[in-house]
């Protein structure tokens, strides 16, 4: 498996999860570990159902302080709660979406490198990542943030800002793919978290940090998504499970791109609808992402890339109508699946000064830099202009 190759984390496929299953994983599964499940505080029967026998094999604690966006706070209140026990874990899972992963990563650094998470956040951090001996086993419940297989996390400041925190000492040991955990996303969520996915794959191809390895992964990311992600909203709207499996390895897949480049400015922009309107992070992903896509395929090479990926899922030679073609079924898919394209759809009322006002912010975000054509402030407003 190509991500497999790319990717320091150990991937594992485990169609229906067991706690047993689970535990062989550990480092040392002959010990009766002390042990921390991070989850959300969404019912879902059958995570539970995975959860509740490792009471059998040692002292286990739950906790479930996860909340899109994680904010430092809530962290530093799982670290606490951690520390008060009398048990020092052996190893944390995190059983979720994107944001329990994320929280996870954070919780397990905190554990193993000490101090507060805002000293570590932005460009004032005043502590470095130093190591990690906690180990630490991420089990998707989303198939979008590819949070399983990177080195990254995304976290609210204090003062409300969100930031990428990046350390290969964040990556997780080991990351377990269960389809059958993904079964109770709805049309909305598969919607949102396939299109973050998405985002994933074609930003780190309109990368300046793009390699060879990190081109091939995205490009196979993007064709894989773009052949599956219908299916599983299809899926999602009917109670079916065809397309679940698929678009969990296609996140993995673009999850191991995006690792080796960092995303770029449909990323930075979405941060700012994070920040400023709570829009969950899949929707703000996918609001820029046509404009985006518009603006980088002026680029020579990364339109021959973006030509690799339409030939490729047309099925055809025609490489010089594959672009628009694989842009208008972007649109398409946009569309079927009530992603939103304007401010209105959001439910945001803004006027041009707001814009450039709240929008420049994203200037300074490292993803923006991150971009192959170099975005500018008036780039960026004008794009936005169009979706008021």
């Amino acid at each position: 498996m190509p991500t497999q190759i790319a990717s320091p984390t150990k991937i594992i496929d485990m169609p229906v999860p067991e706690a047993r299953l689970i535990r062989n994983l550990f480092n040392n599964p002959a010990v009766r570990p002390d042990l921390v499940i991070i989850t959300d505080r969404t019912p879902m029967p059958k995570r539970d159902e995975v959860i509740d026998p490792f009471r059998e094999f040692g002292n286990v604690t739950r906790l479930d302080q996860v909340f899109p966006d994680p904010k430092a706070d809530d962290i530093m209140a799982m670290v606490s709660e951690i520390k008060e026990s009398p048990n020092t874990p052996a190893s944390i899972i995190a059983i979720g979406g994107g944001s329990t992963l994320d929280s996870a990563k954070a919780v397990t650094m905190l554990l193993d490198n000490g101090g507060d998470l805002e000293e570590y956040l932005g460009p004032r951090a005043t502590r470095k990542i130093e190591k990690h001996s906690t180990q630490l086993i991420a089990v998707p419940t989303t198939a979008g943030t590819g949070s399983e297989v990177t080195r990254f996390g995304v976290y609210t400041s204090r003062s409300g800002r969100k930031y990428t925190l990046a350390s290969p000492f964040l990556q997780p040991d080991i990351a377990l793919l269960a389809p059958a955990l993904t079964l109770s996303m709805p049309p909305a969520i598969t919607a949102a978290t396939g299109f973050d996915a998405l985002s994933h794959a074609l930003e780190s191809l309109w990368n300046k940090n793009a390699t060879p390895e990190s081109i091939r992964l995205s490009v196979d990311a993007a064709i894989h998504i773009l052949t599956w992600i219908e299916c599983a909203y299809d899926s999602a709207c009917t109670g079916g499970t065809a397309g679940r499996q698929e678009m969990l390895t296609g996140a993995c897949m673009a999850g191991a791109a995006f690792n080796l480049t960092g995303t770029a400015s449909c990323h930075a922009l979405s941060f700012v609808l994070s920040e400023e309107w709570h829009v969950p992070h899949g929707s703000a992903c996918a609001f820029t992402l046509e404009d985006i896509f518009r603006a980088n395929q002026t680029h020579p090479e990364t339109n021959r890339r973006l030509g690799e990926i339409a030939s490729a899922f047309f099925k055809t030679d025609n490489k010089s109508e594959g672009v628009p073609r694989l842009l208008q079924k972007i649109i398409d898919l946009k569309c079927k699946m009530k992603l939103p394209f304007t401010f209105r759809d959001l439910g945001i009322t803004i006027d041009k000064s707001d814009i450039r006002r709240l929008f420049a912010k994203s200037l300074s975000d490292p993803k923006m830099s991150n971009n192959i054509l170099p975005m500018t402030e008036d780039m960026i407003v004008n794009i936005l202009e169009l979706k008021q």
